[in-house]
């Protein structure tokens, strides 16, 4: 077995070698960055702009999102201004070399010849999947109280986020990584720099459409100020094929389907991922046992197949206890592969409705499902997939939390979601020419102040003025 002195040599050797194909094609042509790497930037220009108190950023995220990506990508933007850089991956340090992160961080003092809290230099460590490490908090707060002179990125799973102590909180910035939404992906599917005007037209639109569906004052303020920009929104889309709504919601949600053609392939993948969350990310990070773990790609199934989930009725079908089964789906929601979104309601309502899951991309839903309908998953199932995009974009779009500003309307027919923010707004999805029913019937119960209806429609209003059909591809924006 390699020992954490030679690992910590590889790491400073090799990196460029094991890290070049993440950042470019096999022809040398560079994929093109996600948004956040922007704001990395802005840290590390503060850092070395002597603007110090932001030198350690935690980026929680989803499987799959290009986390690992983004830190390689970090790594020769800064080795390229000639920074002193290393890229560790606690994942190998714990379960193939034996050893911690205390121990790498330790070694690599050895290499610099000095300790952290001695170093006349800066120092660059992006540590990737730090969450298989138990003590990783601890071991940062010690890097960042002894030098100022030390500038940590660190990635992993997304419970990363609610396990953070209050003094690493008050240490960090949390940069969550989230799915792409449609634009993001389009340009990266296309291999174009988002960062050239001529290439993002849709630069500013994003944020007044997100404006006029949320921030209204009522219903006919929404209509009015959807109206108002129907003339760029169709500039927008003239140049895009309709048929990449489709392929975006197949695949587009997670950077790594886009390098992959075959569709079959594409669902494969992202099977290994959910594999490899229940068995490391889970595994590690929870107390249950190798039976229940055993169980959790059943219990997905389920999840996919289903639009609520009613615990008992679950735990019978997968048989464990319904307690047992409360703690699978609250680490498949710390994992961020679920969203739960609770009923609309009291506190005591919260308790006796059940819950509804949304999957975080609409692509692990459709793994799953391919698994049991085959090809024609996509079709069988593309209002639950629509779903999924609505919850996930609401999700990065109000902070990652459900806590307060999304439920949904348990009774019958009850519309998709309400959200409440400084106004109460339902919102209902689904594919084809939808009724109002459901939205008026929540609109009424909920005491909402409008309603949006998101389909592939028109822009209209209804009679009251307070139910208004938002067309998917403005909603495709935000």
């Amino acid at each position: 077995m390699t020992d954490i002195k030679t690992y910590i040599q590889n790491q400073l050797n090799r990196a460029p070698l094991l890290l070049k194909p993440l950042v470019q094609d096999e022809q040398g042509k560079p994929y093109i960055q996600r948004k956040i790497i922007l704001r990395m930037r802005e840290y590390i220009k503060n850092f070395n702009g002597n603007f110090r108190e932001s030198r350690l950023i935690i980026i929680p995220g989803l499987r799959g999102v290009g986390k690992t990506t983004l830190l390689a990508q970090l790594y020769f933007e800064l080795t390229a201004a000639r920074k002193e850089v290393l890229y560790l991956s606690v994942d190998e340090i714990v379960n193939l070399i034996g050893s911690n992160l205390y121990t790498a961080l330790k070694e690599y003092e050895r290499v610099l010849g000095t300790s952290f809290e001695g170093l006349d230099r800066d120092v660059f460590l992006l540590i990737d999947e730090v969450h298989f490490d138990k003590q990783w908090q601890a071991v940062l707060k010690s890097v960042f109280d002894k030098s100022r002179r030390v500038f940590v990125i660190c990635t992993g799973s997304s419970a990363l986020s609610l396990q953070s102590t209050p003094d690493l909180a008050r240490r960090s910035q949390l940069e969550k990584m989230y799915p792409m939404n449609f634009t993001e992906s389009l340009l990266m599917k296309s291999n174009i720099n988002p960062d050239e005007p001529e290439n993002n037209p849709v630069s500013g639109l994003d944020e007044e459409v997100a404006a006029a569906l949320f921030e209204a004052v009522d219903g006919a303020d929404c209509y009015r100020k959807l109206a108002a920009l129907q003339s760029r929104v169709n500039e927008y889309w003239k140049r895009i094929d309709p048929l990449e709504i489709d392929a975006f919601i197949k695949r587009g949600t997670l950077p790594f389907a886009l390098r992959i053609k075959d569709e079959s392939a594409v669902y494969q993948r992202t099977m290994d991922v959910l594999d490899k969350v229940i068995s490391a990310d889970i595994t590690d990070t929870t107390r249950l046992t190798p039976e229940t773990v055993s169980k959790i790609r059943g219990a997905l199934l389920i999840l996919a197949s289903n639009d609520e989930t009613v615990a008992t009725n679950m735990a019978r079908s997968l048989e464990m206890r319904a307690s047992t089964l409360l703690s699978v789906l609250e680490a498949l929601e710390r994992a961020e592969i679920v969203l739960r979104i609770f009923p609309f309601g009291s506190t005591e309502r919260k308790i006796r409705k059940p819950s509804k899951y949304c999957f975080g991309s609409p692509l692990l839903r459709l793994a799953l499902l391919s698994v049991v309908d085959g090809s024609a998953a996509f079709e069988k199932n593309k209002g639950r997939l629509l779903e999924d995009l609505v919850a996930a974009t609401l999700y990065r779009r109000f902070g990652g939390s459900f806590l307060a500003p999304l439920q949904y309307d348990a009774q019958k027919g009850g519309a998709d979601f309400v959200v409440s923010l400084k106004n109460r707004i339902i919102v209902e999805v689904g594919w084809g020419e939808k009724g109002n029913r459901q939205v008026f019937q929540s609109l009424t119960k909920v005491r909402a102040d409008y309603g949006l209806t998101i389909s592939d429609t028109d822009v209209a209003i209804d009679e009251t003025g307070k139910m208004i059909k938002v067309p998917l591809n403005y909603f495709l924006l935000i």
